[in-house]
């Protein structure tokens, strides 16, 4: 279960009367077709504010395309999905304004490779969000000191190792100012030695309060940090539970399966 401190519980303004946070990312019979080859079978799924969701599977089981039917990189074929209160359509507006909200860093980095670090970061905020160079600037460097690489501001990607590459990633990614961060197995390009520092700042991203779903490989993190870890298979979501629970005690046979065959 994740820490956090007391300045990062959740507010009055996002609790609901009962006094459970509220959602914020709600998938209900949720259904995508590749041709004819059906990658999601009716997922349901509740993010809550300042919710850390780990979802784990094997390779093929829909990890990553539900996160990208999430922010409508893929479209969904059947079933609602709706983030902070706006369902998602067809209309390009809701699909922009969604987008804004959701910060997505992939398994690979996606930088620009002849801009600097310090431009990678201060790219889209300027053009989408319209912040001016200098504000922009002085954001960007606050996230890169915040995820470790303030020194290297200048370097171009190709300059840097992997792990910084992923870590100027979730910088760019954060200076969209978004409501909830989705992680495509962010450390799956990485070398194992790379592996550890990423994770440190999506951890410290959770600690912070932020509401992240994280699909992942890495059994120890999704114990750690995650509040919540779900089981995905052939598409389906197959159980859900604390780490705790879901480490020791599975129900599901598939997850018992996947379980011994990892840990």
């Amino acid at each position: 279960m994740t820490h956090r401190s007391s300045d990062d519980e959740v507010s009055a303004d996002a609790t609901r009367i009962d006094g459970a946070p509220e959602i914020v990312i709600e998938l209900e019979g949720v259904d995508k077709f590749f041709g004819d080859v059906q990658v999601l079978k009716n997922v349901d799924l509740e993010v809550r504010r300042q919710e850390v969701v780990v979802v784990i599977g094997p390779s093929g089981s829909g990890k990553s395309t539900m996160l990208r039917c999430i922010n409508r990189l893929e479209r969904h074929d059947a079933g609602r999905i709706t983030v902070f209160g706006n369902e998602l359509s067809d209309e390009l507006d809701n699909i922009q304004e969604i987008q804004r909200d959701t910060g997505m860093v992939f398994q690979q980095f996606n930088l620009f490779p002849h801009l600097s670090v310090l431009d990678n970061v201060t790219l889209a905020p300027q053009l989408v969000r319209k912040i001016d160079k200098s504000a922009a600037e002085a954001q960007a460097m606050e996230l890169l000191e915040r995820v470790k690489i303030a020194e290297l501001a200048d370097k171009l990607p190709g300059q840097l190792s992997g792990g910084q590459q992923q870590r100027v990633a979730i910088a760019r990614s954060l200076a969209m100012q978004p409501k909830v961060m989705l992680f495509d197995e962010p450390t799956s390009a990485l070398d194992p030695e790379l592996i550890g520092e990423v994770l440190e700042v999506i951890a410290d991203l959770a600690r912070g309060g932020m509401t992240m779903i994280v699909v992942t490989h890495e059994m120890g993190f999704a114990r750690s940090v995650a509040d919540r870890v779900v089981f995905m298979a052939d598409g389906e979501i197959v159980e859900v539970g604390e780490p705790e629970h879901f480490f020791t005690s599975p129900i599901d046979p598939r997850t018992k399966a996947f379980v011994s065959q990892i840990l």
